[in-house]
């Protein structure tokens, strides 16, 4: 009796994520942020494979899963592990993602108690750069705010009929039906002679070439320009691959476009990727480059975007990119907020800089998790 009672004492609570536990945290997804039903079997494999095949696996930041009295999971915090490097000096670092709870009203507390837990852990730094305004919202409580350089979402429209479908899209995937009419819409506004927010091929005066890269000079370009960030990820080939992999598996955001950009000597000074369906909104997963030639990445990614057909393209917070963002037409919304913790505030100064390397490829959204659909 006595042996029963520890049992379900120790279930009860919050607790690291078990393999065995994966079918109800799938069911829980399936419910939370899907229409609901039996969690596919992909889905199921897919989470074994980023919380327990992660090529940074940590016994010690483990997901964690808030379970009731009968030991049913209630909730749960995807928790990615990662290396980061400060000016050489090796940090253990955390990314908090998928956080969801059943019936929130039943456990108003058991989406803090996840949050407190994950932030609990032996990491040297804690980050998410995927809170919605829920989330957010229990960051905020303990006294840690968003970091608004690395949260000013943006989008830019290139044909703004289809763009506007394209935003319904994301909540109504029925309203797809409607893009042959909005670029019937957009075409007419151009031959009307309405102010264009379409993009040149090409840029008068700019020096820097671009060119379609290979997934694999892609990652040797991130391996090289990471060094220019203060605060960056210790990528080595294995596991750069492997994230860029999952990345490229997210069939919901279209097709990769990976690009480099070159000096006049020839020298890799930038590379970006993203991601594009025609008639649909591209998205933007990772751009790094030299400050000089800021402007003149955004004008390809822009331009080769256009040319791609996109109705716009969207993409998260790139500090070095803003200013860039800012004169060529972009809007900047809310949606995705990024947030750190470190007991050491000296970690955090190169976030409150923008000098970080946190996010994309980076961070936590290259996983299929956030915005793919499994079968």
């Amino acid at each position: 009796m006595g042996q029963s009672s520890d049992r379900a004492g120790k279930r009860a609570g919050v607790r690291d994520l078990e393999r065995e536990d994966l079918p109800s945290v799938g069911g829980l997804f399936q419910r939370t942020f899907r229409k609901g039903g039996e969690p596919p079997a992909s889905l199921i494999d897919y989470l074994r494979e980023v919380f327990f095949e992660h090529p940074w696996q940590d016994d010690e930041l483990r997901s964690k899963v808030f379970v009731g009295e009968n030991g049913d999971v209630q909730g749960f915090v995807g928790v990615f592990p990662s290396r980061l490097e400060l000016d050489g000096r090796p940090l253990r670092a955390a990314f908090a993602g998928s956080m969801m709870v059943e019936h929130p009203d039943r456990n108003p507390l058991a989406g803090a108690r996840l949050l407190r837990a994950f932030l609990a852990g032996p990491q040297d730094i804690s980050l998410t750069e995927t809170a919605n305004a829920v989330a957010l919202g229990m960051w905020q409580k303990l006294a840690l705010p968003l970091d608004t350089a690395y949260s000013l979402n943006w989008l830019r429209v290139f044909r703004p009929t289809a763009a506007a479908v394209g935003v319904v899209e994301r909540k109504f995937p029925t309203a797809r039906i409607l893009r042959p009419v909005a670029a019937a819409a957009d075409a007419l506004g151009e031959r009307a002679g309405f102010s264009s927010l379409r993009m040149p091929a090409a840029v008068a005066g700019r020096r820097t070439a671009f060119r379609d890269a290979t997934q694999a000079e892609f990652a040797e370009a991130l391996l090289s320009l990471k060094d220019s960030f203060t605060l960056r990820p210790m990528w080595d080939r294995t596991a750069l691959d492997w994230f860029t992999q999952h990345a490229r598996q997210k069939r919901a955001t279209g097709k990769p476009f990976w690009r480099l950009a070159l000096s006049p000597k020839g020298e890799v000074v930038g590379c970006y990727v993203y991601f594009a369906s025609r008639g649909g909104i591209g998205w933007l997963l990772q751009a790094l480059c030299t400050p000089a030639i800021a402007g003149d990445l955004v004008d390809d990614l822009f331009a080769h975007a256009d040319g791609q057909g996109c109705a716009g393209l969207r993409g998260g917070g790139h500090p070095w990119l803003t200013p860039e963002l800012i004169s060529r037409k972009a809007i900047f919304y809310g949606r995705a907020f990024l947030v750190a913790h470190s007991k050491d505030a000296s970690l955090l100064q190169p976030i409150r800089s923008g000098t970080a390397l946190i996010s994309g490829l980076a961070g936590e959204n290259w996983t299929r998790l956030i915005g793919d659909s499994f079968d």
